[in-house]
């Protein structure tokens, strides 16, 4: 991913934090060039141990084959807040449209994962992140359902080896266009690009 020095993102903190709220994200593989669009549960790093990544598909999706064996790189993609900026919004000129964003990419090593115990931690972390209380329970679900679900499921791991963080929210403009960009984009009711652009740029 391109990243110039003003839009890279190298905080550990602000990386991890940003795929755990974006984490409907993109697995992308090369060999063959293929992408599924997967929610993903994150192993942060602890002590010698890499961040993994982990999430599952459909059997009936041929992707996870490309990851038998020992594993193919891949890459996982988590794209945030992102917006259309006008240049006329802009003070100083001559300037061009362009387009704001966050993004995170996690680049590894994807295997399989074979147990299905493995699996039922994303899918308990997933219920635990978006269902409502009283939710889902899966330890309520007939054992048989289960059971027939978790073979119709592959799980993927991405063993993670380097994270790219880009955050492309402005900071190449004077301060007066930030806050003026800012203010267009609340006015058109983009909050989030707004606050994302806020945040980046330590804007109050």
């Amino acid at each position: 991913m391109y990243t110039p020095a003003a839009f890279r993102v190298e905080d550990p903190d602000w990386i991890l934090g940003h795929v755990e709220r974006h984490d409907f994200g993109m697995l992308v593989s090369a060999d063959p060039l293929m992408v599924s669009h997967l929610p993903f549960h994150l192993v942060r790093p602890k002590g010698d141990q890499p961040a993994q990544l982990l999430c599952h598909v459909a059997r009936a999706n041929p992707h996870w084959r490309c990851f038998e064996g020992q594993g193919a790189p891949a890459l996982a993609v988590f794209r945030g807040p992102h917006a259309y900026v006008s240049p006329t919004w802009y003070g100083q000129h001559p300037s061009v449209p362009t387009w704001n964003y966050d993004v995170v990419q996690a680049e590894g090593i994807a295997t399989l994962i074979e147990n299905p115990a493995e699996i039922a931690i994303q899918m308990r972390a997933m219920a635990a992140a978006y269902e409502p209380t009283p939710g889902f329970d899966m330890d309520a679900q007939p054992q048989k359902y289960m059971e027939g679900m978790f073979k119709a499921l592959v799980g993927i791991r991405l063993t993670v080896r380097h994270w790219t963080g880009k955050r492309k929210q402005s900071q190449n403009r004077p301060e007066a266009d930030r806050i003026m960009v800012a203010r267009a984009l609340e006015a058109r009711g983009d909050h989030d690009a707004a606050a994302a652009l806020r945040e980046a740029n330590d804007i109050g």
